[in-house]
C-alpha cells in the first residue's frame, strides 16, 4: 500500500485588512468595522437603488474599497508636502465629484478620518444613500451635497476652496479637469483613477489642463491594480467661465476642436 501523497492546498485568501496594509494603509478595528458596515449598507440598498453592478461582498472590498485605498499614499504624500506651510496647516479639504455610492470619497474618509470630505452627487437617491451612510457610520467631517459640480463650482462657498479633488468613473479626463479645477485652491491637487489604456485621453487632458489653470504631473499605474492614477496640480486661477453649463464639459470636452471657446 502506497503512502498518500501530499494534500493539494489552495493559497489562503488575502484578507481585506492585509490587502489594505499591502497597499500602504493600516486599518484599525474601528475602521475595519466601518468598512464592513458600509459594505453591508451598500449591498442592502443596492437591491432597491442602482448603486453598483458589483454584488459580491468580497468583490466590493477588492474592486471598490481597495481601489479607493490605493489612492491613500498619494494623499499622504500631498499632506506631507503642505504640512510645513503655515498657510495650509489646517485640516485638508477633499471634494469628491460625482460620488455615486461614495467612491472614492467615503473609503478615503474612513481611512483618513482627519480629512474634511465633501461628496457631490447629482442623483437624489444616491445622495440620500450617502447621507444615511455618513450618519450611520458616524463620519464627522463628511458632507453630502445633492447637486451638479457645474453649478456648485460657481458658488463662492465652494469655488477655489478645496485642497484635494477626486472623481471616479464620472467622465473623460478633460471633463474632469473642467469640473474639478474650479473647486481647488491654487496649489491644490486632483487625483483621478483611470484605466490603463489612457494614451488618447491623457493627450487630450494635457491639452485641456492649461485652459483651467492646471498641469498634469503624473499618470502612474497603481500597485496591484488595473488602474492608473492621474495627478493634476492647480497651478493658477481657473477662468470664471469654467465649468460651462451642465452637460457641456462631457459633450464638448476641452482640448478637442473648438471646445475651449
Amino acid at each position: 500500500m502506497t503512502a498518500p501523497g501530499p494534500l493539494a492546498t489552495q493559497p489562503a485568501p488575502v484578507t481585506f485588512a492585509k490587502a489594505a496594509a499591502r497597499a500602504g494603509v493600516a486599518l484599525d478595528a474601528g475602521q475595519l468595522d466601518r468598512f464592513a458596515r458600509y459594505r453591508d449598507l451598500l449591498l442592502d440598498h443596492n437591491t432597491r437603488v442602482n448603486l453598483t453592478a458589483i454584488t459580491d461582498p468580497a468583490a466590493v472590498e477588492r474592486r471598490l474599497f481597495l481601489d479607493a485605498l490605493s489612492m491613500v499614499p498619494a494623499i499622504d504624500a500631498y499632506a506631507r508636502l503642505v504640512a510645513a506651510d503655515v498657510v495650509f496647516a489646517t485640516t485638508l479639504r477633499l471634494v469628491d465629484v460625482g460620488s455615486g455610492a461614495g467612491f472614492p470619497g467615503l473609503p478615503l474618509k474612513i481611512a483618513r478620518p482627519e480629512l474634511d470630505v465633501t461628496l457631490i452627487e447629482a442623483t437624489g437617491k444616491k445622495a440620500s444613500f450617502l447621507t444615511r451612510v455618513t450618519a450611520e457610520l458616524g463620519l464627522d467631517g463628511a458632507t453630502v451635497i445633492h447637486g451638479r459640480a457645474e453649478e456648485i463650482a460657481h458658488d463662492t462657498a465652494h469655488r477655489a476652496t478645496y485642497d484635494l479633488a477626486t472623481a471616479r468613473a464620472v467622465a473623460s479626463l478633460p471633463a474632469l479637469l473642467e469640473l474639478c479645477m474650479p473647486l481647488l485652491r491654487e496649489g491644490g491637487r486632483a487625483l483621478f483613477p483611470k484605466g490603463t489604456d489612457l494614451a488618447e485621453e491623457l493627450a487630450a487632458g494635457r491639452r485641456a489642463a492649461p485652459l483651467v489653470g492646471a498641469r498634469i504631473i503624473a499618470a502612474d499605474r497603481l500597485p496591484d491594480a488595473e488602474t492608473r492614477l492621474v495627478v493634476a496640480d492647480k497651478t493658477g486661477p481657473t477662468p470664471k467661465r469654467y465649468p460651462r453649463r451642465a452637460g457641456i464639459p462631457a459633450r464638448e470636452p476641452l482640448g478637442k476642436g473648438n471646445a475651449a471657446s
